[in-house]
């Protein structure tokens, strides 16, 4: 009995690293609403700007929106469409959460590439002009790249 709890108290510190790494479990994020909901304004979440797809497998998109000033953007829309600038169908529209945080656990066919289509709550509006195939937006809009509206 004395080695099972000898064994649990070594693996801790590890396991709180392991969870740390993504800033806590591999649930979904804090308030989450549903799962492929997309979050909604009122929900938070964390790690903004990290790749979420590192940790949350659950998740087929998701990524951070920013204002232009760097802060995150509450309640932008995030739509994925078949065509450049916006046209096209839509496959998928989400709402960035109070963190700024947007994430869908919805499957989406990729094919040869989709488009992202991102609007403010001021209407301004960005679109992806090239294509995708994948939905760890984080993982190419890094600091370096963030997606801007306003």
């Amino acid at each position: 009995m004395t080695r099972g709890r000898v064994a649990w108290w070594l693996a801790a510190p590890a396991l709180a690293a392991v969870a740390a790494a993504c800033g806590g479990s591999g649930a979904s994020p804090t308030g989450a609403v549903a799962p492929g909901s997309g979050g909604g304004q009122t929900t938070t979440s964390h790690n903004a700007g990290r790749d979420c797809l590192a940790c949350h497998r659950e998740f087929r998109v998701a990524g951070t929106v920013y204002r232009a000033d760097g802060s995150t953007y509450p309640g932008a829309t995030v739509r994925l469409t078949t065509a450049a600038d916006g046209g096209g169908s839509v496959v998928l529209s989400v709402t960035a959460d109070g963190s700024g945080n947007f994430y869908s656990s919805q499957s989406i066919a990729f094919g040869s590439g989709l488009y992202a289509d991102v609007a403010g709550t001021a209407d301004a509006r960005r679109s992806m002009q090239a294509a995708f195939t994948s939905g760890a937006c984080n993982s190419c809009h890094d600091a370096s790249n963030r997606i801007r509206v306003d």
